[in-house]
């Protein structure tokens, strides 16, 4: 049994990071930045996440900075690394982070035209006003009444003295030009 003791206490003697030996964080940093972000690549959904819990985890040890009360300020440092990365998860279980969808290969359209789109839509909009100028004007008559004041065939053909089946051909007709000329 006094064997033994002995060499505990001898094995505790030579670690340089015992009571009574102030901790620097620079060496514990220096010393297990890799394996600890190794690790928590491991351990975290996301694996990108593990640089920044490293880091935060470098900031909370930074309270230690000159303890001599900590034994293992390894061991420490990657308590307080899984600690944060406990937190995370629960952070993301509460938020349903699972459940989320990556957005970035969406497209999404703002409401706003874009430039080649609006060009587009004038010259379509000139095709259409040219086609309409050229149609015979009681079939452009009937036609603008239609489309332009929501009247209806009835109305329409009360309004130009004419059959409401005069005024159904006037439509078809005007339409069949429009779609000929803008291409729609």
């Amino acid at each position: 049994m006094k064997a033994s003791t002995t060499y505990l206490s001898t094995d505790i003697a030579s670690d340089s990071t015992d009571v009574g030996a102030s901790l620097c964080i620079e060496k514990v940093i220096n010393s297990c930045h890799v394996s600890l972000v190794n690790f928590l690549r491991l351990r975290l959904r996301i694996a990108d996440d593990a640089r920044d819990v490293a880091q935060e985890a470098y900031i909370r040890l930074m309270k230690y900075e000159g303890s001599e009360d900590v034994k293992s300020p390894e061991s420490l440092l990657f308590r307080i690394a899984i600690n944060i990365a406990n937190d995370m998860g629960r952070a993301d279980k509460v938020r349903k982070v699972s459940d989320h969808c990556d957005i970035g290969d969406l497209d999404f359209d703002s409401g706003v035209a874009t430039p080649e789109r609006e060009v587009s839509a004038c010259e379509q909009l000139d095709l259409l006003y040219d086609a309409i100028e050229q149609l015979p004007s009681k079939c452009r008559q009937v036609f603008v009444l239609h489309r332009f004041h929501s009247m209806t065939y009835p109305q329409i053909a009360a309004h130009c003295g004419i059959s409401v089946k005069m005024v159904e051909k006037h439509i078809s007709r005007a339409l069949a030009v429009c779609v000929a000329k803008a291409g729609q």
